[in-house]
């Protein structure tokens, strides 16, 4: 029982140790090699994606969006962050944001942008040809969020993204919500992997993307 309870501080102390948990990690997620527009096929165009998430200063679970309470009201960094560190308790410490100049809408429109492309669509820019005539499509974050669990053996640190996402396409008819969740195991919870788990997040909305777009008729 004493090697066990041992065994849990030294997994909590490097979890702790190994995110650099009182500090706050500016990271930029990876999602792979950005897929080019397919040369034929309906033109579509991202027109709006709205951060809709919810923070609070003290939630009772780390899935839950949070910052400490004077950065709540402060929009450049809500729109930013994607993660909040916590002790070997579940104390809240450092946050994890994206680089300035980088938004969560962004890349969960670059995500939802790539989960059409893979599906057959081109997805087009303002200013290039067809734009305004291309088919508009609106996304809504719901939820995009990255948190770990302790644990005896390891820690798991996970991503989850609920996305509404509506467009004038019979596969989108009503609008559709699209839901990922990712996680890996491993023993301490180093700066990169906040890069990686919320890098897989971003594909796992692709992938959902491309699937819904695959499984209905254009």
């Amino acid at each position: 029982m004493i090697k066990t309870l041992r065994m849990a501080c030294v997994v909590a102390a490097m979890a702790l140790l190994g995110g650099c948990a009182t500090s706050r990690s500016v990271v930029l997620p990876d999602t792979g090699t950005a897929i080019e527009n397919p040369a034929q096929g309906l033109a579509v165009r991202i027109d709006k994606v709205e951060d809709a998430r919810r923070f609070e200063a003290a939630p009772n679970t780390p899935d839950i969006p949070s910052l400490p309470g004077n950065d709540l009201l402060n929009s450049s960094l809500t729109s930013r962050a994607i993660g909040r560190k916590r002790g070997s308790f579940g104390l809240a410490l450092g946050d994890v944001l994206l680089p300035e100049g980088q938004t969560v809408s962004q890349l969960v429109g670059d995500a939802v942008a790539q989960g059409f492309r893979r599906a057959g669509y081109r997805v087009l820019a303002a200013g290039e040809a067809g734009y305004e005539q291309a088919a508009p499509i609106t996304a809504r974050i719901n939820e995009f969020w990255s948190w770990f669990n302790p644990g005896f053996a390891q820690v798991t640190i996970k991503n989850r993204a609920s996305i509404d996402v509506a467009g004038a396409l019979p596969p989108l008819k009503g609008g559709v919500t699209i839901r990922s969740e990712v996680s890996e195991g491993m023993q301490a919870v180093f700066e990169d992997d906040w890069r990686k788990i919320a890098g897989k997040g971003l594909v796992g909305i692709t992938e959902k993307i491309q699937a819904v777009l695959n499984s209905k008729p254009n």
